[in-house]
């Protein structure tokens, strides 16, 4: 046998790369979440969906050998939390990534800690529209921007003639920024807003329905909690309002569970997949491994969307180079367009787009939705 000192380099490197990379540490992956208050039921279906894709490829051997290791930190759903947490996480050179956060302030923060230590955040569940304009390579999306969905809202509601629009949005910097891009959809269309209300979870219900009348309002589309705009869906109902009311995806079957039969008729946006629907490969797999990390946990678009969330950020991790925060990046930039399995991303250098994907569904008084 030659001795390694004779060997070519790069045969050398290809040699000993993979048995080094085995005897490392566990691949950590920062993950700041909300996990307690109003939105804590949607963030800890994120966090279920996570963890089984994260199971999964670690029993089908890891990332070369390393185990990944999902480590979830609670921030409250606060944005200024969510940083702090961020920023711990990128202090740990253990740490590849920053990894699917929940709700626009709290991913905004992340963001601005991705770009400042150069760590790359993946699919943050937000639909803020900073998220996904490719101003930093750091900040990798996976799911559409709110205004997509907001597009879609919009073309449904005209088509079945409502025209006298609401806005409920959250009463931040994010929120505003949700209500400026919605007036320029709408003023594309050649129509106006007729009432914005920043909603907070201390707004009175019965106030905000009583708005809702004295406006005409004929819809209202949400980007705000869903736990108070239930609270507006529920006083809209005790007053006999025929209002439709629509709303992003963030939280839908929290929300429908919230309301109870008064969810009937709710429309939704969706960014992943139908959750039931077993014909998608990708679904089919979805729920085998959610069963098998947890034989009680439900089906759910936020699970769902963690899932496929975690799934992305191992097939890039498969294709690094070297498993870290650089090599990740690299990883994503070399994806292209992939399909997996009903659902398509797609990745390039100066083009870490994600997927596209913007669905319906409608809600029923039985607490399910119609696709």
């Amino acid at each position: 046998m030659r001795p390694l000192a004779l060997l070519p380099a790069a045969l050398l490197a290809a040699s000993l790369a993979p048995a080094a990379l085995a005897q490392g540490g566990p691949l950590r992956i920062g993950q700041s979440i909300v996990l307690t208050g109003p939105t804590a039921e949607h963030g800890k279906a994120v966090l279920a969906g996570a963890q089984a894709a994260i199971a999964k490829a670690n029993a089908e051997g890891g990332i070369r050998g390393r185990r990944l290791e999902l480590k979830a930190v609670d921030d409250g759903g606060n944005g200024k939390q969510s940083g702090e947490n961020a920023r711990a996480f990128a202090k740990d050179p253990s740490v590849v990534a920053l990894f699917g956060g929940v709700g626009g302030g709290s991913c905004v923060a992340q963001s601005a800690v991705a770009k400042e230590a150069s760590i790359p955040l993946v699919a943050c569940m937000a639909g803020s529209p900073g998220l996904r304009d490719g101003s930093s390579r750091y900040v990798i999306p996976m799911r559409v921007s709110h205004t997509e969905e907001f597009a879609v809202l919009i073309d449904q509601a005209l088509r079945y003639g409502m025209n006298r629009i609401a806005f409920v949005h959250d009463d931040n910097d994010t929120g505003r920024l949700h209500l400026a891009n919605l007036k320029k959809l709408l003023a594309a269309k050649g129509k106006d807003l007729a009432l914005a209300i920043p909603l907070s979870a201390k707004a009175d219900p019965a106030i905000l329905a009583q708005r809702l009348a004295d406006e005409r309002i004929e819809v209202v589309f949400n980007q705000g909690p869903y736990a108070a705009y239930g609270g507006l869906v529920k006083a809209a109902r005790a007053r006999g309002l025929t209002v439709q009311f629509m709303a992003v995806n963030s939280g839908a079957q929290q929300l429908v569970k919230q309301l109870g039969p008064d969810a009937k008729g709710l429309i939704f946006t969706q960014v992943v997949p139908y959750p039931w629907d077993a014909q998608q490969p990708v679904v089919r797999e979805y729920q085998a491994a959610l069963r098998k990390a947890d034989p009680q946990a439900a089906f759910s678009f936020s699970s769902l969307e963690g899932y496929l969330g975690a799934k992305v950020l191992v097939e890039a991790l498969k294709r690094a180079k070297a498993p870290t925060r650089e090599g990740l990046v690299q990883g994503f930039e070399s994806i292209g367009a992939l399909d997996l399995g009903g659902y398509s991303v797609s990745y390039a250098p100066g083009a870490l787009a994600g997927a596209n994907l913007v669905d319906t569904v409608i809600a029923t008084a039985r607490g399910d939705f119609r696709h």
